[in-house]
């Protein structure tokens, strides 16, 4: 994942690119496959710049989500918002969820659901603009 795409829909939003946001945001997109709580990243940012509050942390991811930058995803039913970084390059940015509930692992699948959206809208009528799907059950390695 590209900072420079990310940087452009920031600066064309007419926000300022900060220090801080950028540094955010390469967090983000170098643990791309981490799905940060607003307090999780503030933990890796203050360790890389201790001038980055948590409040900082609050206000820039609610402007990535608005940007579409990130997502919200609800994987652990634990009342803490997580996000995840939308892959601008994929041409299609829904993926799915296996949270293992034995070691809290989570991995992320791609599948292609157009055939069952396609169905939705011909059966009911229903654009489907996003969806969240998750597993939960055992992985490999604590089912052995």
């Amino acid at each position: 994942m590209k900072l420079g795409k990310y940087e452009a829909i920031i600066v064309n939003s007419g926000s300022k690119l900060t220090k801080q946001r950028r540094q955010i945001l390469k967090i983000m997109l170098e643990n791309s496959l981490n799905h940060f709580s607003a307090e999780s990243l503030y933990e890796f940012a203050k360790e890389i710049d201790d001038s980055i509050g948590i409040a900082t942390v609050y206000r820039t991811l609610d402007l990535f989500e608005a940007l579409k930058i990130v997502r919200y995803v609800n994987i652990k039913n634990d009342g803490i918002k997580y996000y995840d970084v939308v892959d601008l390059d994929e041409k299609n940015h829904f993926h799915h969820h296996l949270i293992c509930l034995t070691c809290n692992n989570i991995t992320e699948i791609v599948d292609d659901l157009d055939t069952y959206e396609a169905s939705i809208k011909e059966k009911y009528g229903f654009n489907v603009s996003d969806h969240d799907l998750i597993f939960y059950g055992t992985c490999r390695n604590c089912d052995s």
